[in-house]
């Protein structure tokens, strides 16, 4: 594998295939049969914009070759997107370390900026749990993608959303990482924590007036993602409350967290899924490992 050589703490940049982690990691799967019927839907649109930095020319070439947009339009395809609405999904320079749902019209913008700066918090992993970087910058970019999908989803259905959006787009994007299988949500989930844990050392201390933000404290949305991928798969990840990772007080309602969001994606979102797609993209294997992607056909 190439390394990445994010120099963080001298602050260099060194002109290298940066998105190789990312892609290596995204890996989504190998070539379609022939015969295979193809994941389609013309109501979702993806561009990717050229960025203007010199140093993130590499994520946008690597992204494109990797066709990474390409087949997250796949995974969406199941989507019945309402007539006259197209889920527009762009990826481009941002100006910072972001990405956000701009509403109907524009839709949803994805961000080289927030990959960068993945990829140099992930460059001071030491994880006794096996924690690789490929894995943190693959947690935080689904995370970030589907967290604003929630968002997408939530307007362009029009569906009823009790408490803060951002948590409910937090409850949507792990909800989608844990329907990926064990083996994907304890590669992924970790790397989620990690960087929300790396988000909240660089924001140091909260003032009063900043817990009137509509996102919660990043540690919080640490534990919450903790509980999710616990209260989905108890066994797989047992390890986080035998070693006081997530408290047992908090551990002891996951379950029945994970089956109320699951009982609120059922009754919003579902019924917006075409079922026969959906049975396409059960089948298909996606986020292999990098040296495992399926040979071509």
């Amino acid at each position: 594998m190439i390394r990445l050589l994010h120099a963080i703490a001298r602050g260099a940049r060194v002109a290298a295939p940066l998105a190789a982690v990312l892609v290596a990691a995204l890996g989504w799967g190998g070539a379609r049969a022939q015969n295979e019927p193809t994941l389609d839907n013309d109501r979702i649109v993806i561009t990717y914009l050229p960025p203007h930095a010199s140093f993130m020319l590499p994520i946008y070439n690597r992204m494109k070759e990797r066709q990474v947009l390409e087949q997250l339009k796949q995974f969406l395809s199941p989507l019945k997107i309402p007539d006259g609405i197209t889920l527009k999904i762009t990826m481009k320079e941002c100006g910072e370390a972001n990405s956000w749902w701009s509403g109907r019209q524009t839709g949803l913008f994805l961000c080289y900026d927030w990959i960068d700066y993945a990829l140099n918090i992930a460059s001071q992993i030491d994880d006794p749990h096996g924690l690789t970087r490929e894995d943190a910058v693959l947690g935080a970019f689904l995370q970030v993608t589907f967290h604003e999908l929630g968002h997408a989803m939530f307007d362009i259905y029009e569906a009823p959303v009790m408490g803060r959006e951002e948590d409910a787009a937090d409850q949507m994007a792990g909800l989608i990482l844990s329907r990926f299988g064990p083996d994907v949500a304890k590669r992924t989930f970790p790397g989620v924590v990690y960087l929300a844990q790396s988000m909240a050392e660089a924001d140091g201390d909260w003032e009063h007036d900043r817990f009137a933000d509509d996102h919660g404290h990043w540690l919080q949305r640490a534990y919450n993602n903790l509980c999710m991928a616990y209260g989905a798969d108890p066994a797989t990840f047992a390890y986080v409350v035998a070693e006081g990772l997530l408290p047992k007080e908090r551990a002891a309602n996951c379950g029945r967290e994970y089956r109320q969001i699951s009982h609120a994606f059922a009754v919003t979102i579902y019924p917006h899924i075409d079922p026969e797609k959906m049975k396409l993209v059960q089948a298909k294997q996606w986020l292999l490992p990098e040296g495992q992607e399926l040979p071509a056909k």
